[in-house]
């Protein structure tokens, strides 16, 4: 899946790179902006997720039963707001990212066949637009970034098997303020001195989800998530 992203991303990059990538352009002093986009996501699935501890655990008839969540593809929306400084930009970003679960397995006589996962991730994203990747009013740009994944929050439906609770078919799992991390990379397509052109892939790791019902901190045991994202959108200067 990775793979096919990557494909995906220099196909479209393609376009950009044209015969008049020698004219100078103006260099960029200080440039304040906002960024709006929407993408894909591909989710890697979870496997082997402990049970958590406690009277919260998921499951205290099974203990050390571990579970393998499963994601379909998911969308992203991203928004941004930063100032640019020659060939270094500095921004503030945040991304809504939504996926349907395609299912959450063990061997406890239980299954989860349908829901989502949602993800709100805050970042501040240092930016680095090199002079040599430079062609024409295409620029290829790297990047990275350290925040926190504000929200975490699983919705399970639709749970069936021998063990299942009729009466309680759906169920809802959090965490708040997870550590993260990611990695960029862009490219911006300049249309006049305000409006731009960008497409970023985005590789983020989120550390230390504890997903938990209620007041309970250990319903399921420690995992980390890595959205892969791809987004197109508008950059606008000013």
């Amino acid at each position: 899946m990775l793979k096919n992203f990557s494909l995906l991303f220099f196909l479209l990059l393609l376009p950009f790179f044209s015969a008049n990538s020698a004219v100078d352009d103006p260099i960029v002093l200080d440039e304040s902006y906002i960024k709006v986009g929407y993408g894909l996501v591909h989710l890697p699935d979870n496997n082997n997720v402990p049970s958590g501890l406690g009277a919260g655990a998921v499951d205290n008839t099974f203990p050390k039963a571990v579970y393998d969540f499963k994601y379909e593809s998911g969308s992203s929306f991203s928004v941004a707001a930063g100032n640019r400084f020659r060939d270094f930009a500095f921004e503030l970003s945040i991304d809504q990212i939504v996926a349907d679960l395609d299912s959450v397995s063990s061997g406890t006589g239980t299954k989860t066949t349908a829901g989502d996962i949602s993800l709100r991730i805050i970042m501040i994203n240092a930016l680095y637009y090199p002079d040599f990747l430079k062609f024409g009013n295409a620029n290829i740009y790297l990047g990275a970034g350290i925040g926190i994944t504000e929200k975490v929050d699983l919705d399970e439906s639709s749970i069936t098997g021998s063990r299942a609770d009729t009466a309680n078919s759906f169920k809802s799992s959090t965490d708040l303020f997870n550590p993260t991390y990611q990695f960029i990379l862009g490219v911006e397509y300049s249309l006049n001195s305000f409006l731009s052109i960008y497409l970023e892939a985005k590789d983020t790791t989120i550390k230390s989800v504890h997903l938990a019902r209620g007041s309970s901190k250990q319903t399921y045991g420690t995992m980390e998530m890595n959205p892969m994202s791809t987004v197109l959108g508008l950059k606008f200067s000013f």
